[in-house]
């Protein structure tokens, strides 16, 4: 990891170039608003992917979220040298590099972590491992924040090595068998945000992403009401912690 921002201050040079941001998710990310009940009290959020800073304006609007912290990673190199987004000292650290890398002990210091349309840019085998390693992880009060789209969406590159491309898709099963806290669903992407809790990792085994293109949208509508679950829009909370 290459660190770009540190305690609010950009610490590393970015290169002239004609730049183009981009990078926003359709997962529910006013989700963390309601992950505490007291919601004035100092926190600290990793954002994986934060691409153009989207979860960080939504917390900035809110004074009661005055004391929270946000840092980022992003793999993407063009996402790490925005340098409009880092002089609005949203983000407290920002790194380039991939969530792989970030030791398990820097991960237990955050109370969330979130990957607002992220996995589904991983194979299977990466997918799942990440996941763990992410559950494992966790503080025993820490959340952990994900949204994806409950389908394959057919997505590619935009530009070379800008991790667009999805890999897999994620059937509805896979993150319900997780025991989520809470979740939203799209109505109409059919992008489901799920928030999850360290006895996730017990019920890890029922995380099974998929890789085939022919489960799209309709698939997933269809697999998803199998659940008796409903795409409206909605906030459920689910799980006690």
């Amino acid at each position: 990891m290459r660190q770009v921002v540190k305690d609010y201050a950009l610490v590393a040079p970015i290169p002239p170039g004609n730049y183009s941001f981009a990078g926003n998710s359709v997962g529910c990310k006013e989700i963390v608003c309601h992950l505490w009940k007291e919601s004035s009290a100092p926190r600290t959020l990793l954002d994986i992917g934060f691409g153009i800073g989207d979860l960080a304006r939504i917390v900035r609007a809110r004074p009661e979220h005055a004391q929270w912290h946000l840092d980022g990673i992003d793999g993407f190199h063009v996402a790490c040298c925005n340098t409009e987004l880092f002089n609005k000292k949203h983000y407290r650290h920002i790194w380039h590099g991939l969530a792989q890398e970030i030791p398990a002990e820097q991960l237990a210091s955050y109370d969330a972590i979130c990957l607002f349309d992220v996995i589904e840019h991983l194979d299977v085998v990466a997918s799942k491992a990440l996941l763990r390693h992410l559950l494992a992880s966790l503080g025993p009060n820490s959340r952990l924040v994900l949204s994806t789209p409950l389908f394959f969406w057919p997505q590619d590159h935009k530009n070379p090595d800008d991790l667009e491309e999805h890999l897999i898709g994620i059937p509805a099963h896979s993150l319900v068998a997780l025991a989520p806290l809470m979740y939203f669903i799209h109505s109409d992407f059919l992008v489901g945000t799920f928030v999850f809790s360290r006895k996730s990792l017990d019920l890890i085994d029922g995380f099974v992403p998929t890789s085939d293109k022919a489960f799209d949208m309709n698939a997933g509508r269809v697999h998803l009401e199998s659940l008796g679950l409903k795409a409206d829009d909605t906030l459920y909370f689910v799980n006690p912690a």
